[in-house]
């Protein structure tokens, strides 16, 4: 009977109870944070105590930029999680520090929820643009219209680019529209804001700030069968944070390989500081559009061009997915001693790869302020298998390109992002990592090798015109001179490359090419050499291009 009594007691403490519910507000803090590349996954968790019957948790006090329909929740106990809301709460009247600025309150939330409309409306225009630009892309890489298709008719082509002209003059004509429509919006936008910064410059920041800012809450309802005590978990996605990639690439020279640190550089502007949260980088992009494309009738005999409507439903629901990570031993399972050698940051990284995206569950806690600062954060360091070469184009530049070529990167679920590139000690300069537009291999270019001497020279004897009949034969040859300065063998990719024709009445002859590898559809010529040190090496190659004599040719 003492129980009995005890608990309706211990828990009326805690809670209010209206028209048979109870209704409690908890305060908590994020504990672990999933950041996209755009966005962020926030969980948190509160200990509840809870009655009989029907329960109302109000978790409150929490980040700007919430999307209301990825919000989720869970925990441990007897209970029945009925209903999640979303919902933004004013400061109570009669709670305001000063009486005399009541007046502003009414005022205040009536311009934020003008803001926010403008903001949803803005976000609609965005993702029309961005369904017009796909639309427009599909148009322009149409191969009738890059060329590739020889093939078709005149007429064939006519039409086709009659109907590109109609198509792109509605899409072009719809972005201006929608360009417009911004902009009226975007100007809207900032009268509102310099109006409520007029009212908060009057009431004060500190009394603004104090009174007038709006409580972001998540409620959930719940249904229980008797008093129990529970831990309960919320998690929803912001759109105020996000990551990109930043990479190292550190060599000692070509005989070590290529030493690549993947760092994370987060931001946040949640409203919320982040602190000694468990952290994971996520590769995912919940934005992204999740219905799978279609495959319309395509039909050969007649100008159809038909894409897979990709954006058929401008969905944008927020909703990521729960993140599943591997876990690993914590921060705090740690043991450390004075007489160990000193850690990275990248040793306390588990990487999970999934089929739809890669997660990097970083185990030492890290602290993140809500400044919109980046904050560098390691993710992994990796040893690549390296070989190198130089590549030189001396038509277009007469310098060689030490590359490091690298295989087995896919593994490594690299995002494109800049790489600050290091030989030898020394900070060489940036690049960039594309994995999209990479093979198998993924070359890294290390910068130039002063060392490597590269010359290209035409062959005056070579250079001729002459009559044959009614056509007229131009002859060119080049001579490409490599020259190694280093002290060590070396291997060296040369490119130059051969004309191209379209016309039927031009032949191009190949008449020395030194070995070379050619490449049909683009005329690209290909050594690979070996030159030791202090050696040089001699190319040449010679073709010759046969047209009428009465044809305007540009040759060179």
């Amino acid at each position: 009977m003492k129980t009995l009594i005890y608990i309706p007691l211990f828990i009326g403490s805690f809670f209010t109870l209206k028209g048979g519910e109870a209704e409690k507000n908890v305060k908590s803090k994020p504990e672990k944070v999933v950041v996209y590349n755009s966005g962020a996954q926030i969980f948190r968790t509160a200990p509840v105590a809870l009655v009989a019957g029907e329960n109302k948790i109000i978790f409150e006090s929490l980040e700007d930029g919430i999307s209301p329909s990825s919000i989720q929740a869970g925990g441990n106990g007897n209970f029945i999680i009925t209903e999640t809301e979303y919902g933004d709460k004013m400061p109570e009247l009669e709670k305001l520090k000063n009486p005399t600025d009541l007046k502003y309150v009414k005022l205040i939330k009536q311009i934020n929820d003008s803001i926010g409309l403008i903001a949803y409306k803005l976000e609609d225009i965005a993702y029309k643009n961005e369904v017009l630009s796909i639309e427009k892309n599909v148009l322009l890489n149409y191969r009738l219209y890059k060329g590739d298709s020889r093939k078709d008719s005149l007429a064939f082509l006519k039409d086709g680019l009659t109907y590109l002209k109609e198509k792109l003059t509605l899409i072009y004509t719809e972005m201006h529209a929608l360009k417009k429509e911004t902009a009226k919006l975007q100007e809207s936008k900032q009268g509102l804001q310099n109006r409520l910064n007029g009212i908060q410059t009057d009431l004060g920041d500190d009394n603004y700030n104090a009174n007038y800012k709006a409580n972001h809450r998540v409620v959930v309802s719940l249904l229980c069968d008797a008093p129990v005590l529970a831990n309960l978990t919320i998690n929803y996605y912001v759109t105020t944070a996000g990551w990109e990639p930043m990479y190292d690439l550190r060599t000692e020279g070509v005989e070590s390989s290529v030493k690549l640190t993947y760092k994370g550089l987060v931001h946040q502007q949640t409203g919320i500081d982040w602190s000694n949260v468990k952290l994971v980088l996520s590769t995912g992009n919940p934005q992204a559009n999740l219905q799978a494309p279609q495959l319309n009738t395509w039909y050969i005999d007649e100008l159809k061009l038909k894409h897979a409507d990709r954006y058929n439903q401008k969905n944008f629901n927020g909703e990521p997915k729960p993140t599943t990570t591997t876990t690993g031993d914590t921060y705090s399972d740690m043991t450390l001693s004075i007489d160990k050698e000193a850690q990275q940051a990248y040793e306390f990284v588990t990487m999970d790869d999934q089929q739809v995206q890669a997660t990097f569950e970083i185990k030492l806690p890290y602290s993140i302020a809500s400044d919109n600062k980046k904050h560098t954060v390691a993710v992994l360091q990796k040893d690549l298998n390296t070989k190198y070469m130089y590549k030189v184009v001396p038509k277009a530049d007469v310098n060689a390109y030490l590359l490091a070529r690298v295989t087995g990167w896919e593994d490594l679920n690299l995002l494109a992002g800049k790489a600050s590139i290091f030989y030898n000690g020394t900070y060489i300069g940036q690049s960039y990592i594309n994995p999209a537009v990479a093979n198998d291999t993924l070359d890294l270019t290390l910068g130039k090798d002063d060392n490597v001497v590269v010359k290209r020279y035409k062959q005056k004897d070579k250079i001729k015109e002459k009559i044959l009949n009614d056509d007229k034969i131009y002859s060119f040859g080049y001579e490409i001179v490599v020259k190694n300065g280093n002290s060590k063998s070396i291997e060296v990719q040369v490119v130059d490359q051969l004309p191209l024709n379209h016309s039927k009445q031009i032949t191009i002859t190949k008449d020395e090419l030194s070995g070379a590898g050619y490449n049909e559809s683009t005329g690209a010529l290909t050594w690979r050499l070996s030159i030791k040190s202090k050696d040089t090496k001699h190319i040449n190659f010679s073709y010759s291009v046969k047209a009428p004599k009465d044809l305007p040719m540009a040759v060179r």
